[in-house]
């Protein structure tokens, strides 16, 4: 039998066929295996069969579906009964498959990859240059593994979702992040399409993208868990080449309760069968209401299996149309933490008559975001920062200072006085400071990691 090309997302088996005939865009025949069960000497599956067919225009070609049916990849029926079925399917055409061959070889080439899964490499030279990860949203998202942000109701976490969605979209740069262009599809368990449309129009409206451009972005509104919508996701995923997803939110999505290990186990395994970057946003402890101790709620397992953390803070007046937005990185796997960023989100709204309701209204219009820093002490945020945070973005932001400068410009804003001798300690203890035999603290190397986009 010919060999096939074959790629697992998820659960989800795809088949080429023939083998490496995409070097000259040829392949004939595309299966689709999902929905699959392996027992006692059946393999049973969903399958979508696709056929390259001529498009009517000189040299073109597209891929049409004949056949959606439910089969038994193991079942003598396979190279008679259904094989006979598929020839009939395709005589329209005017070009001959041998389909008893595509369809054994197509079969062999999915059970195969099933049951094999990700394939043991050797480790190999140890001498060659180390393979660093790369971001997928520079400063912040690692490309490939799943992040996570959690904050406060009202902290803009689903505008960051969407504002990365949009860069990755149009491969932009902007407000200090960079993209990796891509295509990005939002899971929404939150809010409804209108409003998703509506919310990325004014994003991009505040980059600067003409209102008449399209957007590329994957929209889908969710219900039920992750894991048990993950077959439909991961076709989606195939289909439309996705690079980033978003899932808002987390507790919407699980199949179970948020302090299950078991279930925070399923969400994760989920999302690393995709294949792609991931950006879960998540919410902060109830608890925290009465507390004023805000925490990443349900089981500490969410924190254990994202390969990222990110709590985000607010800051807002009232009455102001804006946020200000720190982001803590909490953790970071095969990174050192990073210093804390922040954002300023201004919403700008546009009146309107609501003729109906014979009165003026307004509707969000645009929203920009600004990268602002929370090292200079004039801003409120810094003022919610601990004494260890204050010493640090005071050294990144404003260079090498002494120790008694420090503790006056922290004891002017926290009101209090400041022992020297403190401060130092702070900087000896601290795994990014340096303090110098005559008093001066410094940065103990670069914070930024140099990883490219």
């Amino acid at each position: 039998m010919d060999r096939v090309d074959t790629q697992m997302v998820g659960s989800i088996v795809t088949a080429w066929y023939p083998e490496k005939a995409h070097e000259d865009d040829n392949y004939q025949v595309k299966i689709v295996a999902s929905g699959i069960t392996d027992r006692n000497a059946n393999f049973k599956t969903e399958l979508e069969i696709s056929v390259r067919v001529a498009s009517g225009r000189d040299g073109e070609y597209r891929w049409e579906m004949v056949e959606h049916s439910g089969q038994n990849l193991l079942a003598s029926t396979l190279k008679t009964t259904f094989r006979k079925h598929m020839e009939e399917r395709t005589e329209i055409y005017g070009v001959e498959f041998y389909w008893g061959n595509i369809l054994q070889s197509c079969a062999d080439g999915i059970i195969r990859a099933y049951r094999e899964g990700e394939p043991a490499i050797r480790v190999g030279d140890l001498s060659e240059e180390t393979v660093r990860r790369d971001y997928a949203i520079k400063p912040l998202l690692i490309r490939g593994v799943p992040n996570l942000i959690w904050a406060q109701g009202g902290s803009g976490k689903s505008w960051f979702g969407l504002l990365f969605c949009v860069l990755v979209d149009k491969g932009l740069s902007a407000h200090g992040i960079k993209a990796k262009q891509g295509r990005a599809l939002y899971l929404d368990w939150e809010e409804e399409p209108d409003l998703f449309k509506q919310r990325v129009k004014a994003i991009h409206k505040g980059l600067g993208i003409n209102a008449d451009e399209e957007s590329g972005i994957v929209y889908k509104k969710m219900s039920g868990s992750l894991a048990g919508n993950i077959e439909n996701i991961a076709k989606i995923v195939q289909r439309d080449d996705i690079s980033f997803l978003v899932v808002d939110s987390v507790n919407a999505s699980l199949s179970g309760s948020m302090n299950d290990d078991e279930t925070i186990r399923e969400y994760f395994n989920s999302l690393n069968g995709l294949g792609v970057t991931t950006l879960s946003i998540d919410h902060a402890n109830k608890a925290g209401e009465t507390t004023g101790k805000w925490q990443l709620g349900g089981s500490a397992s969410k924190k254990q299996r994202a390969r990222q953390v990110f709590e985000l803070r607010r800051r807002r007046e009232p009455g102001i149309d804006s946020l200000d937005i720190v982001w803590y990185h909490e953790k970071g796997n095969d990174s050192r933490l990073g210093n804390p960023k922040a954002w300023k989100l201004s919403f700008h709204n546009e009146g309107y008559y609501n003729q109906q309701d014979d009165e003026h209204q307004t509707i969000l219009d645009m929203v920009t975001f600004e990268a602002i820093d929370i090292g200079d002490p004039n801003n409120p945020n810094f003022q919610n920062l601990s004494t260890q945070q204050m010493v640090y973005e005071l050294i990144y932001n404003k260079g090498s200072m002494s120790a008694e400068s420090v503790a006056s410009e922290i004891g002017i804003i926290k009101d209090e006085t400041f022992n020297v001798s403190f401060i130092k300690k702070i900087a000896k203890d601290s795994e990014r400071l340096t303090l110098t035999d005559d008093g001066i603290i410094k940065l103990q190397g670069s914070e930024e990691i140099e990883w490219k986009i």
